[in-house]
């Protein structure tokens, strides 16, 4: 029985009213309607064209990589292997007239390989998985970098990779890797405000000799001394972590956080490790110095030895008050821990201090109170990682610096030194994207249960995830102590939040494109249907209908992107960001989902042609442009999303699709080769394997 018999055309109502959903979140977004019926074969057969590539072979293909786009990947691949439902007909007995004259003659052994010719049924799709691909998303050594090392042979894989997804772009793991970036994302850092004294008075090293086992929600600026209600917090809340204060470089807090040690271990050793929470918090104008060693009759003070830190220049000539420092006293001078007042002490003792300054430290600067920070280790195969330590890394990219390798140089161990032995004595590294993870760190740290202990190590921590994760999952966003779930904080990077408007014009210093990268060597030709289904945005073709919802494939795209995942969507029509690269100095594309090819142009002619020579995609002319605005065709080609060919602005595609020369609305107004981007194509415009 041929598959199409089991469908039977029924009245419907056109209607995409769904596409409005994310319409705020999608650059480029197309409506599109259902198609009428039935519809003729799509062009191709023994050589599979742009932007299908369909040739009428049933195919199964398979990413792997990024923890981050896994499950909106899922989502698409089952929306995309769904609209095969109404795909061609299949071939279900020997001797009928094939698609693709090229395959072998049909048999019974091989039923329902392939797409019969001239059979569609009034409900046949043409534009959404006519070939009735299958797509499925691997799991195994997870992460952007495994991904693309798999796609290359340099990692092991179980099954094969026919395309990695990746939240970093395309790397170095073979010469022939390209990117799509569908959608834009962010890593910010997270803080977790909880008040660990609703849990009790800690009685376990270290934490119970911290403020006498009571220790409250230090994110939110709680200093100890303070009541843990947060009524009365003489900190400041952590709202910003910055990679270009100071200076930048090494002198960043950033940098300090994650990529230097005291005494130092990396290359880079001209600022000390920021370890202590009171160096985030402890800002002013109510400065503590938190058990200073005070002498009667000496005016001389110091940070107890328990408590690494120095006492800020600033100070000098600020009021200090404590229960054994005479009234009007000032501080004189200081020099690191040491502090001379104007006036001596009048008792002995270790005493909680306080200076009054005059304005507020700056976050990084402040001084330590004996809490120690917690950075979460994460998965150094992950571009969410990778993201970070370019972030942390301030400017020092992978060839300098601590975190020059990963961002894990300080991630914490265990705490309890009960516990700390084995497996657990060394650091916590977690996977990306999931805050649940820290409260499970912490409960083997603290067991019993140990709720106090274990809500403290949640409190002291920063940890980092992908923004369109957090926004969506509460339960990744989270981490939970008996029962109860304390969401996560996202802290400001370089005064920026990770805004829609902020991610897509990359002023958010981790601003990020999530990709699916292939090989342009070896892509098949059901790969590369599939990513420019997903790339295209009813622009070069229009999807049809979803028979199963009543909208249009393209508007649940959308809304699988921006609103169930949190990504804004880019697609072949997205727009290049102000910022052509965020403060981390990682590449973060708009228009890659866009077919960029080399071009070789001449000023004053109209005509370009393949710099590499063949043709151009047949599909180009139906886009309608060509991005223009460019800066000069001189030179090499540039990286991939990169638009650097010279034409005058609203220049477009006049003819010659699918030949060797493009005849161009306007003349070049430079002579050279360069990688041009043309918009409303879709990213693959050739395959490298076209029978499969």
């Amino acid at each position: 029985m041929h598959k199409s018999k089991l469908r039977r055309p029924v009245a419907r109502a056109a209607s995409v009213a769904g596409a409005a959903l994310a319409a705020a979140l999608v650059l480029g977004a197309g409506a599109g309607i259902a198609s009428a019926s039935p519809p003729a074969d799509p062009n191709g057969g023994a050589t599979p064209v742009a932007p299908h590539f369909y040739n009428g072979n049933v195919e199964g293909i398979r990413g792997t990589g990024s923890d981050t786009t896994f499950f909106m990947m899922q989502k698409i691949s089952d929306l995309y292997t769904g609209a095969g439902l109404y795909g061609c007909t299949l071939n279900s007995a020997a001797g009928q007239t094939l698609y693709n004259s090229s395959d072998p003659a049909a048999s019974t052994s091989n039923e329902e390989y392939y797409c019969q010719k001239n059979a569609n049924a009034d409900t046949t799709d043409v534009n959404d998985n006519w070939d009735r691909t299958e797509v499925t998303e691997g799991v195994d050594d997870v992460g952007s970098g495994a991904g693309q090392g798999q796609l290359c042979g340099g990692t092991d894989s179980p099954i094969s990779v026919d395309f990695a997804r990746s939240s970093k772009p395309a790397g170095t793991s073979c010469a022939t890797l390209a990117q799509a970036g569908y959608a834009k994302d962010g890593v910010p850092i997270i803080d977790y405000p909880l008040d660990p004294a609703t849990y009790g008075t800690s009685t376990t090293a270290p934490y119970s000799s911290i403020n006498g086992g009571v220790v409250g929600d230090v994110a939110a600026g709680w200093l100890p001394g303070n009541p843990t209600d947060g009524s009365a917090n003489t900190g400041t809340a952590l709202t910003d972590i910055d990679n270009t204060d100071n200076g930048g470089g090494a002198n960043s807090t950033a940098y300090r956080l994650w990529c230097v040690q005291t005494p130092s271990s990396s290359p880079v050793t001209s600022s000390s490790e920021i370890s202590d929470w009171g160096q985030l918090t402890n800002l002013g104008p109510s400065l503590l110095v938190y058990n200073a060693s005070v002498t009667s009759g000496s005016p001389n003070i110091s940070v107890n030895p328990d408590v690494v830190g120095s006492f800020p220049s600033s100070v000098v000539g600020d009021a200090i008050t404590g229960t054994d420092i005479a009234a009007g006293t000032t501080v004189s001078s200081v020099t690191g821990s040491t502090a001379v007042l104007s006036q001596n002490a009048t008792g002995t003792g270790t005493e909680n201090l306080t200076i009054t300054t005059a304005s507020k430290l700056a976050v990084g600067q402040g001084l330590p109170v004996g809490i120690p920070i917690r950075l979460m280790g994460v998965n150094t195969a992950s571009g969410t990682e990778s993201t970070f330590a370019l972030y942390a890394n301030s400017g020092g990219g992978t060839t300098s610096g601590g975190c020059a390798s990963n961002m894990n140089l300080n991630a914490a161990s265990d705490p309890n030194p009960v516990t700390k032995v084995g497996d657990n004595s060394t650091a916590h590294v977690a996977l990306e994207n999931d805050s649940d993870q820290l409260d499970e760190f912490a409960a083997a740290d603290f067991p019993s249960p140990d709720y106090v202990d274990q809500a403290i190590e949640v409190a002291t921590t920063l940890y980092i995830e992908s923004n369109g994760v957090f926004n969506t999952n509460p339960y990744s966003a989270a981490a939970t102590i008996n029962g109860t779930s304390y969401s996560g904080n996202k802290v400001a990077e370089d005064g920026y939040s990770p805004t829609t408007p902020n991610l897509l014009q990359n002023h958010y210093p981790t601003a990020r494109t999530l990709f699916n990268i292939y090989r342009t060597d070896t892509v098949r030709a059901s790969t590369g249907g599939f990513l420019n289904w997903i790339c295209d945005s009813n622009t070069n073709f229009t999807k049809g209908l979803d028979n199963s919802s009543g909208l249009n494939f393209d508007s649940e795209l959308t809304t699988t992107i921006a609103s169930v995942y949190g990504f804004p969507r880019l697609t072949d029509t997205s727009t290049a960001p102000a910022i052509s690269t965020p403060a981390d100095g990682q590449a973060a594309p708009n228009n890659s989902c866009a077919a960029s090819l080399p071009v070789t142009a001449t000023s004053g002619s109209t005509t370009i042609t393949l710099t590499a020579g063949g043709n151009f995609a047949p599909d180009i002319v139906n886009a309608g442009g060509l991005a223009a605005g460019n800066p000069s065709l001189t030179g090499s080609p540039a990286n991939v999303g990169v638009v650097s060919a010279d034409f005058p602005a609203g220049t477009y595609v006049v003819s010659g699709a699918g030949t060797s020369t493009l005849t161009l609305s306007q003349a070049a107004t430079a002579t050279g080769s360069a990688s041009a981007v043309f918009t409303g194509v879709p990213a693959v415009t050739s395959v490298g394997s076209s029978q499969n």
